[in-house]
């Protein structure tokens, strides 16, 4: 099996912060199933950098190049698409409705894991900026009876990009993991972000609830719709909300 994972910000940023990309890559490894390849698609070097994804104006321009990006990784012959951005709602409908292969969101992935797993969850994210997509997203999912709270550890993107001061980062986390757990009685531990990528074994042997890491949750889930296509064909409905344009390829090519 061949897993497509879109990174949401720039191919030089791989060099850039080869921490974070080491700690993606574990993450990965570290639950995918052995017969499972994972490549980590990046978007062109002339979009914003990655911390300026926090902005409303800056989401557009960054969900309009996964498209192209996803679309390649169909050709490259991978069976499913993880979309590496918790916050990309309008990736994830924009990207189902242009491939032919499974496409889910770690965000989507991490919120229906976390309903499984207890009846309440809280989410951690990076400062109150972020938490204003985290609460979006909440309310768009219908999940305000679920997710009980919304974290965050005032810790700046950048900051966690770069993996600069993680014992700092790691214990600003678990304060807001344990504070979860005891006030607003979390059942479960949401870890919001690509970023918190090799952050969740850490909270795991400091807090009793079980903490869902978002990239572990989507690569889990890209592999069961990639082995649903090939023997139910069963993946993203084309009936009405994610059915194509005729004029796709069209569209694609003139505009993307």
């Amino acid at each position: 099996m061949k897993l497509a994972f879109i990174f949401p910000g720039k191919e030089s940023e791989k060099e850039a912060n080869p921490a974070f990309f080491k700690s993606l890559r574990e993450t990965i490894d570290s639950v995918k199933r052995p017969d499972t390849s994972v490549k980590i698609y990046a978007l062109p070097n002339d979009l914003p950098d990655e911390a300026e994804m926090a902005y409303w104006y800056v989401h557009p321009k960054m969900f309009s190049a996964m498209i192209p990006v996803a679309r390649q990784a169909q050709k490259d012959g991978c069976d499913a698409v993880v979309i590496g951005c918790v916050g990309s709602t309008d990736a994830e409908y924009g990207i189902k409705e242009v491939l032919d292969i499974p496409a889910v969101g770690i965000g989507e992935a991490c919120l229906l894991m976390a309903q499984v797993l207890g009846q309440s969850f809280s989410i951690m994210t990076y400062d109150n900026k972020i938490a204003s997509w985290i609460d979006r997203m909440v309310r768009e999912r219908h999940l305000e009876d679920f997710c009980v709270s919304v974290r965050p550890a005032n810790i700046p993107l950048d900051e966690m990009m770069g993996r600069n001061a993680m014992a700092k980062i790691y214990e600003r986390v678990l304060d807001q993991a344990r504070l979860a757990v005891s006030e607003d009685r979390a059942d479960v531990i949401v870890n919001g972000s690509a970023g918190f990528a090799g952050l969740a074994d850490y909270l795991r042997k400091h807090v009793d609830a079980p903490v869902v890491d978002a990239v572990e949750a989507g690569i889990k889930f890209g592999e069961m719709f990639a082995d649903l296509k090939k023997s139910k064909n069963l993946y993203q409905s084309k009936v009405a909300t994610y059915k194509p344009s005729p004029n796709l390829d069209k569209v694609l090519k003139k505009y993307f």
